[in-house]
């Protein structure tokens, strides 16, 4: 049995959760009081994002829903918050609430985002490759046979016609 073939938008829906995980995690946790990221939180939280990302977009069909990605989403701003936490932080692991509010509504937003992209995909793929394909242009069936033009003098297009082209270079 082969296994079931992703939907078109799973790369689509895996990239966006992944990368508005990261930007939103960074972003509700200054929000939040919690400052902006030294480079190793940050890099942990990178690393963190690509992992809920790809786990995203290996997700069945059946989980393409909006609370799929609601969860998707909760899930990576936990996994973000947590990541933002294990380096050297003045605050606990717990999220204060204006913190926990801002992840929440990154949270919800972030999912209407994705949805609305995913649900208009196909539309916008469609649109574009009609654009860049353009209107068909119909085949000219009008053909002009070529004429070569006749040489004034005979003698001069016998002479050329004699000369030969092969063979090595002569000095001179």
């Amino acid at each position: 049995m082969s296994p079931a073939r992703p939907a078109a938008t799973a790369t689509l829906r895996g990239s966006a959760v992944g990368a508005l995980v990261a930007a939103l995690a960074v972003a509700a946790h200054g929000i939040g009081g919690g400052g902006l990221p030294e480079s190793a939180a940050l890099t942990l939280l990178l690393v963190t994002c690509s992992g809920v990302g790809a786990v995203t977009a290996q997700l069945p069909a059946r989980f393409h829903g909006p609370l799929a990605l609601m969860g998707a989403l909760g899930v990576g701003q936990a996994a973000g918050h947590f990541a933002l936490t294990l380096t050297s932080h003045v605050h606990s692991v717990v999220p204060a609430l204006p913190m926990l509010a801002a992840h929440a509504a990154a949270t919800a937003i972030c999912a209407l985002l994705v949805a609305n992209a995913e649900r208009l995909y196909g539309p916008l793929v469609h649109v574009w490759r009609v654009v860049l394909r353009g209107a068909p242009q119909p085949v000219s069936a009008v053909t002009t046979a070529h004429v070569p033009a006749r040489p004034a003098n005979p003698v001069v297009a016998l002479l050329r016609a004699s000369i030969s082209r092969r063979g090595p270079p002569v000095p001179v």
